[in-house]
C-alpha cells in the first residue's frame, strides 16, 4: 500500500490545486498589458472589494483624481499616477457643465473640443502603456457601470483589452443604511434608477405619469440640487404621503446622513441641508412598516 502513498498523495495535492484555483477567493488571475477600471465603493477602501485592492496594488500606473489618490494612499505609495481622467471634463472656465446653456456658442465648442482632445490624449497614454506590457487602473467611485464616467474611456478600447471591477454603488450603500429592501416589498414590481436630469423634461414628465400606476421604488441619482422641482413633478402623479428618504453622503464614514419623510413633508425637513451634491435619493412604500415580510407572509401576488 505504501507503493501508491505518493499517488494519494499527487492527486490529493491536484485536487487542492484546482479548489483554490477556482475558489471565489482567488479570483481571476491577474493580467499584465490590460486596462482595469475598478470600481472603489463610494468612500474609500471600507467599500472596496479584495478584487479592487488587488488590483490597485499590482497595478503599474494608477488614473484617478486627487481625492482618490488621497483615500487609498495606502495602496499606491510609489505608484505612477497617468493622469487625474477627471480634470476638465465637468467644467470649462469656472463654469460647470450643467450650465452650458450660459456659455457662449464659442467657449461651448470650445469646452467640447478640450473634452474630446484630453479623453484622448488619456487614451493615448494608457495604449502606450498596455503596449508595453504594463496594466493601467482607472480608479472610478461607486458602481462603474451605472452612471460611470469611465466608460467615456473603457470605449476607445477592444473589450478584450478591458476589464471592470464591479463596486459597491450609492444605492446599494444607502439601502443598507434605510435598513430596507427596496424589491420585494408590498406590492413592487420594479426599482427604477434615474436622475432628474433625465426626467425634468417633457418625455420624461410623461413617463413618471404612466410609471405612477405601478407599484415601484424609485432611485433618483445627482438629485438634491433639484429636489424641488423632482418633488413637485412627484407630487402631480403620485400621493403626498408616499414614502421618501434623502441618504446624504451614501457609505461614508462619519458623514452618512438619513432624514426620511413623505412627498408632503421631505422638502421642509431638507431645508436647512446645505449640501447640495453628494445625496441620493429614494421613494416608495418599501421605507414603510415592515414591507418585506408582508411581501412573504400574505404571499401577495401580481395581477
Amino acid at each position: 500500500m505504501r507503493r501508491f502513498a505518493w499517488l494519494r498523495t499527487a492527486v490529493f495535492g491536484l485536487g487542492l490545486l484546482l479548489t483554490l484555483g477556482t475558489h471565489p477567493a482567488f479570483g481571476h488571475p491577474f493580467v499584465p498589458g490590460k486596462f482595469y477600471v475598478v470600481g472603489t465603493g463610494p468612500a474609500g477602501p471600507e467599500y472596496a472589494t479584495l478584487k479592487a485592492i488587488e488590483v490597485i496594488k499590482k497595478a503599474d500606473f494608477i488614473l484617478c483624481d486627487p481625492k482618490m489618490q488621497k483615500r487609498f494612499q495606502a495602496y499606491l505609495q510609489g505608484k505612477p499616477i497617468l493622469a487625474d481622467p477627471w480634470k476638465g471634463m465637468w467644467d470649462y472656465k469656472g463654469i460647470p457643465w450643467r450650465e452650458l446653456s450660459k456659455m457662449k456658442p464659442e467657449d461651448k465648442q470650445a469646452f467640447h473640443e478640450e473634452r474630446i482632445r484630453r479623453r484622448d490624449e488619456i487614451v493615448r497614454q494608457i495604449k502606450d502603456k498596455l503596449a508595453q506590457g504594463k496594466t493601467v487602473a482607472l480608479l472610478d467611485s461607486g458602481d462603474p457601470c451605472l452612471f460611470g464616467p469611465s466608460h467615456w474611456f473603457v470605449e476607445g478600447f477592444d473589450p478584450e483589452e478591458v476589464e471592470i471591477i464591479p463596486g459597491v454603488g450609492a444605492f446599494s450603500a444607502a439601502m443598507a443604511a434605510l435598513k430596507k429592501s427596496s424589491i420585494p416589498a408590498y406590492e413592487t414590481r420594479f426599482v427604477m434608477q434615474s436622475s432628474p436630469y433625465f426626467l425634468l423634461r417633457k418625455k420624461g414628465k410623461e413617463l413618471i405619469k404612466d410609471l405612477a400606476e405601478y407599484p415601484k421604488t424609485m432611485v433618483f441619482y445627482m438629485a438634491i440640487q433639484d429636489m424641488t422641482k423632482l418633488i413637485t413633478l412627484l407630487r402631480k402623479y403620485h400621493p403626498g404621503d408616499l414614502p421618501i428618504a434623502v441618504v446624504y453622503y451614501a457609505g461614508y464614514p462619519h458623514k452618512e446622513k438619513v432624514i426620511k419623510g413623505t412627498l408632503d413633508t421631505i422638502l421642509a425637513k431638507t431645508a436647512q441641508e446645505k449640501e447640495s451634491w453628494m445625496g441620493i435619493i429614494i421613494v416608495g412604500r418599501c421605507l414603510e412598516g415592515k414591507p418585506y415580510r408582508s411581501r412573504v407572509e400574505k404571499l401577495i401576488g401580481y395581477d
